[in-house]
């Protein structure tokens, strides 16, 4: 079937999953966005030209899922390692139709204006090295607190330092024109930036997308997540796998088979705001540790609940920690309340995780998986229809949990 979306609505969305990577510092890459556009219009560069550039700002750090890779970015004006990200990126970018065209951007947003290739157009070069700069100067910022005039005077200093080197002549004479005004400033703070994207999306229109064209989309993000730790590595896409191949045993319409599919596909988005050290902790989680986990499935309502026509979508992916016997999380919700669309998925996640290895121990078998599947269902916790379905066909049902993604394979 053929989704009706805002593709700059769903970008914004699903860039406030890429932003969560900060933890604390949430909006990077919106503000990128925001500073990137600014001095292209400063330059006068084609509208059309900007709203790529607003696009690829979103996206630029796409290549990044740890919070310790992060931590890097934001502190250091250069990295060594800062290409490894940006070579991601570009290959995460080229696996959708949507996005592909911002690949090329993405790789080079960490290469000095003097050493991007030849081989290049001049474009290429100078939207990559706007990118570049802006990410730069967001960098700076942070790390001097936004503490006013001295700050932006530093940070001029910073580039005018590196004009030709780092960054190109042409980008930095616009940085000195724009960065003067105190408008520009404060564009940056929270409330100003939402305003100024909302009125950007506002400006766009839905388009018929069909569902694989959306599914690229979800793979692509669920790829983000799942780089996050070596112990999820490859885990939203079987938990989607899975829980579509269920959904279809189950005989339900094709609309929320495909809704089932999107839902898991991206029902760990949330995690990329928890730190790395947390999920990759080998011992029990403390108190407060369980608390910042508990809450990713929440978070990953509040990142999708802003897209037109995924509002059910969100609901199912935020609901796979609930358990029928209302002690689940983040909403601890009846039975009632628990659609078999979320059962469903909930028995993929839990079994997945099961025969997964996690810092805590090796994956297990799928009759020792299954084994624990079925005491949570005499304890009341999961659905004894969805469970029994995965016994009758054990088999199938693992190969489905250990899918590898196809995608940066190459």
């Amino acid at each position: 079937m053929k989704y009706s979306l805002n593709i700059r609505e769903v970008t914004y969305a699903l860039s406030g999953a890429l932003d969560f990577v900060g933890i604390d510092d949430t909006l990077h890459g919106k503000r990128v966005a925001y500073m990137a556009a600014e001095l292209a219009k400063e330059l006068s560069w084609d509208k059309t030209l900007i709203d790529d550039i607003i696009f690829t700002g979103m996206l630029h750090d796409c290549g990044v899922s740890s919070t310790d890779v992060h931590t890097h970015l934001v502190t250091e004006l250069d990295w060594d390692n800062s290409q490894v990200h940006s070579i991601r990126g570009e290959g995460l970018l080229k696996t959708t139709k949507t996005y592909g065209r911002f690949s090329t951007y993405v790789r080079y947003h960490h290469t000095h204006w003097q050493d991007l290739p030849d081989t290049l157009s001049q474009r290429e070069k100078e939207v990559s090295n706007l990118i570049y700069l802006v990410d730069r100067i967001d960098a700076l910022n942070a790390q001097m607190k936004n503490s006013g005039i001295r700050s932006i005077r530093s940070m001029q200093e910073t580039v005018n330092k590196y004009s030709g080197i780092m960054f190109s002549p042409k980008l930095v004479e616009g940085f000195m024109t724009i960065s003067a005004r105190d408008s520009f400033w404060f564009y940056l703070e929270n409330e100003a930036l939402e305003e100024y994207f909302l009125e950007w999306i506002e400006k766009g229109f839905d388009k018929d997308l069909s569902f694989e064209e959306i599914k690229e989309i979800s793979l692509m993000f669920a790829a983000v997540v799942d780089a996050k730790s070596t112990f999820t590595s490859e885990h939203s896409i079987s938990v989607s796998s899975l829980s579509r191949y269920l959904a279809d045993l189950f005989e339900l319409p094709k609309e929320s088979c495909e809704k089932i599919e999107l839902a898991a596909l991206l029902h760990d988005l949330g995690k990329l705001r928890v730190d790395d050290a947390i999920l990759d902790k080998p011992s029990k989680l403390n108190t407060d540790e369980r608390l910042i986990m508990n809450r990713h499935g929440f978070d990953s309502f509040i990142i999708l609940r802003h897209i037109k026509g995924f509002k059910e979508i969100a609901h199912l992916a935020s609901l796979h920690h609930e358990t029928l016997d209302a002690k689940g999380y983040p909403y601890n919700l009846s039975a009632s309340d628990i659609p078999i669309e979320a059962r469903i998925i909930t028995v993929a996640d839990i079994f997945q995780a099961l025969i997964q290895d996690r810092p805590y121990r090796a994956g297990l078998d799928m009759n020792e998986a299954y084994d624990i599947l079925y005491r949570m269902c005499e304890d009341g916790k999961l659905d004894f229809a969805v469970v029994e379905m995965l016994k009758e066909h054990l088999q199938s049902c693992y190969e489905k949990a250990r899918i590898k993604y196809e995608i940066l394979q190459s």
